[in-house]
């Protein structure tokens, strides 16, 4: 759970850097998921926290730059201590180099 608290913490501190960027403001949508699984064969049970959001976009909107994090902490009822803590970031650019030089 604490992994939990700091990605949210982390959300936080960067929308606010974003949002206090000196640049004219822009509309972003960031998507969040929490989902919880649990095995009662194995007696596992799996909490997953992801964000996801459009961090950047150009003027004309051919380059833009996404990025998401993602928590997972898993815990086994069988085995004894706090269980299994994973974090993964990305960030993708995307550019589309299609260009119509000669429209018809």
């Amino acid at each position: 759970m604490r992994a939990l608290h700091y990605l949210l913490l982390l959300l936080i501190v960067f929308t606010g850097l974003v949002a206090a960027a000196p640049t004219t403001r822009q509309r972003r949508q960031i998507d969040l998921t929490l989902s919880a699984d649990h095995d009662d064969k194995d007696r596992e049970t799996e909490l997953a926290l992801e964000a996801i959001a459009g961090l950047w976009s150009s003027a004309d909107s051919r380059t833009k730059i996404d990025g998401s994090a993602r928590v997972v902490h898993r815990h086994n009822s069988m085995q004894s201590g706090t269980g299994k803590t994973s974090y993964t970031a990305r960030v993708h650019l995307h550019h589309d180099y299609k260009t119509n030089a000669y429209p018809s």
